[in-house]
């Protein structure tokens, strides 16, 4: 008596593991709509360089920025036992713990194998990282000399704390907002990302640490990064998947 064994090709083992959408999976909505991400890159890109050149040329947004660098940290002074675990989580929040939740989903990913996902953080945070140290060292801008608590020497502009939440809760939030059954549950998601983002910018602002405009161009750059490298990401990953069924 003979048995049929069916024996699973290692292209149509890969080609399960990419159909797989069981975990927590981007759903590919930037590799079909690439013109999200080009919105999202010219939208940032325009606002930074915005920002930029009103650095440059001392315009108008500055005399904000001198004034809340010296009213915000008056205010904490005043009431630091209460203001300062606050600010200070948000410094950690933006430092450390976007270190520690970008680990940890790593991990997830390889366990998992979900190749797409782990470039996606890999490259997006990676990228931030380094285009936060390219582009403050370059601009070269100073800190408020009113800063408090913890005080931070390297140049600030624009905020790493700011790119860096926007490059990784956005992309959390694009990863679970698929994953909620109702409406109610995907505006929370959403709305609980942007509350972190606007959080950690705040405590940078109101500590010192960023001037205004330092804060709203790590936005910017965040949202600039986060279009062109998720998108240019998936799309690689989708033409892959292609040829991986044609074989």
């Amino acid at each position: 008596m003979t048995t049929n064994k069916l024996v699973a090709s290692p292209v149509r083992v890969r080609q399960l593991r990419d159909l797989d959408n069981s975990g927590v999976r981007s759903p590919g909505l930037l590799a079909k709509t690439p013109m999200i991400g080009l919105l999202m890159f010219l939208f940032g890109g325009l606002l930074f360089g915005a920002l930029y050149y009103n650095l440059r040329v001392q315009g108008p947004l500055l005399q904000w920025d001198r004034a809340l660098a010296t009213a915000l940290p008056a205010i904490g002074l005043q009431n630091p036992t209460t203001l300062k675990p606050i600010m200070d989580a948000g410094y950690y929040l933006g430092g450390w713990g976007v270190i520690i939740i970008s680990i940890l989903f790593g991990i997830y990913f390889i366990a998992k194998r979900y190749w797409r996902e782990l470039a996606m953080l890999a490259v997006g945070m990676g990228g931030e990282s380094l285009l936060f140290l390219v582009l403050s060292n370059l601009i070269g801008r100073v800190r408020p000399p009113t800063q408090i608590w913890i005080i931070l020497k390297i140049p600030g502009f624009p905020s790493g704390h700011t790119m860096a939440s926007v490059v990784l809760f956005g992309f959390l939030a694009y990863l679970l907002v698929p994953k909620m059954q109702s409406a109610f549950g995907k505006g929370f998601v959403v709305v609980l990302a942007i509350l972190i983002m606007l959080f950690i910018g705040f405590t940078r602002v109101f500590t010192a640490a960023h001037y205004l405009t330092d804060v709203v161009a790590g936005y910017a750059m965040g949202i600039a990064w986060s279009g062109a490298v998720y998108t240019l990401v998936e799309i690689y990953f989708k033409k892959r998947q292609s040829q991986n069924v044609k074989r």
